[in-house]
């Protein structure tokens, strides 16, 4: 069944606002979206900056098809958002006849891309900062920055150089990646929103690119399975057809989409069209941590999580059976105790089959539990499988180490390891569950 709807646009500018979400492309990594009430601008590049900036050398930058429509032309825009300051994500071509269109307009940008954005034509009372793990209410929609890979997680002191957004509101949650490429801990940041619809450029990476200072994205094909892993109900595939030497032919592009089993709905963007993704009504998001024995980690991060989310069904689970039924250990409860969280209510289980249907996430903390509950994981499986530890350090998988056995001050050490990623966890929880709130 089709969860996107589209209908033929005749300018980007006549898009109108929808139940859920509706947006146009506007080429490259760009987006008009309507949305909670809001019209949103993300990365747009509406001018000839970079042919102009490239002329005579090896990638001249030149494009492929005009743009949609000038920058001025484009009313009515609430905010503009840009995940990186490359040049068609952070235009200096179209910034500032942009936010002179839209002179309410405000402008969402990486706080380690400051200067850029000034520099790029935004005022500095305009602009509003942001870095990966962090929200802004932009008034109707709630905006989470995730981290994003552009070949690498490129880090100042400031922050994430490369970010994508999350856009929570009207009902529907959306996900525009930025540029990136795989790596370890994306997929369990986006797994608690529950994604409707994920933005992911397709046009792929080579050695060629890459030797002249073209870093790349995703391919198609993992572009696919991100969104599978994440549980998105729907993707688009952009970033094509603008430049000849990084971009993606949507010819081939559809023959290997269709040797693919994408389990969600998935299709290569297209110009002059509007697409809409409509919400639906799910339960509160539900959780269970999964550790070797259940009596040191997993009930550690099963408290910190049903005090922080009370309203979800909160969980947790060993892989071995030797402590079913037995409270958790005293030096994980002393060490809980003292900071607050209380464990004596839990009792220790093992993980069961029912679990991968009952559950929307279920999260291990070493090597050897993913093994297992991968290993256990049936067929028919509908939860999201990931790393706790990955909410503590994106890029890295981050093993959360058994403290059963050693001192006191390794049982507190992961006390606050998990203690870390559990807010996290629970923060994008909590952003997912407004959108639930609307739906209900």
């Amino acid at each position: 069944m089709s969860l996107l709807e589209t209908r033929p646009l005749a300018s980007v500018d006549r898009l109108e606002p929808g139940e859920g979400a509706t947006l146009a492309w506007l080429g490259q990594a760009g987006f008009l979206i309507a949305q909670g009430g809001l019209r949103i601008v993300i990365d747009a590049y509406l001018s000839d900056s970079l042919a102009e900036k490239y002329r005579g050398t090896r990638f001249p930058h030149t494009r492929m098809t005009p743009s949609v429509i000038a920058p001025g032309d484009l009313t009515g825009i609430d905010w503009l958002l840009c995940t990186h300051g490359h040049t068609d994500h952070m235009d200096p071509g179209t910034i500032p006849a942009l936010l002179a269109a839209n002179p309410r307009a405000r402008v969402l940008a990486p706080r380690a891309e400051r200067v850029r954005a000034i520099e790029r034509g935004v005022p500095e009372d305009r602009l509003v900062l942001i870095d990966a793990g962090e929200s802004v209410d932009l008034g109707g929609v709630l905006a989470t920055a995730t981290p994003a890979a552009h070949e690498d997680l490129s880090k100042t002191e400031d922050g994430h150089l490369f970010l994508g957004y999350v856009l929570t509101g009207g009902g529907v949650t959306l996900w525009h990646s930025g540029d990136t490429i795989p790596f370890p801990g994306l997929s369990e940041w986006l797994m608690p929103f529950r994604v409707d619809l994920a933005l992911l450029p397709v046009n792929g990476r080579d050695a060629e690119r890459a030797a002249n200072g073209v870093p790349g994205n995703l391919t198609l094909e993992e572009a696919v399975a991100l969104a599978d892993e994440i549980g998105a109900r729907a993707m688009l595939g952009h970033h094509f057809g603008l430049f000849d030497f990084n971009t993606l032919d949507p010819v081939d592009g559809a023959r290997r989409l269709a040797a693919l089993a994408p389990q969600a709905d998935v299709r290569l963007i297209e110009a002059r069209t509007a697409y809409c993704i409509a919400p639906i009504a799910r339960p509160l998001l539900s959780v269970l941590i999964v550790c070797r024995g259940n009596i040191c980690r997993s009930p550690t991060a099963d408290g910190i999580l049903r005090a922080a989310l009370p309203d979800h069904r909160i969980d947790s689970a060993a892989i071995m059976d030797w402590n079913v039924g037995k409270p958790p250990h005293g030096e994980t409860t002393a060490v809980a105790a003292a900071r607050g969280v209380r464990l004596d209510t839990l009792v220790a289980r093992q993980i069961r089959e029912t679990d991968f249907e009952e559950f929307d996430l279920i999260l291990g903390m070493d090597d050897h539990n993913m093994e297992v509950i991968h290993a256990l994981r049936p067929p028919t499986s509908r939860a999201r499988i990931g790393r706790l530890g990955a909410f503590s350090a994106p890029g890295e998988e981050t093993n959360i180490i058994d403290p059963w056995g050693e001192p006191r001050a390794t049982f507190e050490a992961v006390f606050e390891q998990i203690k870390t990623a559990c807010d996290r966890l629970a923060q994008f929880t909590r952003a997912g569950s407004t959108t639930n709130r609307e739906r209900n």
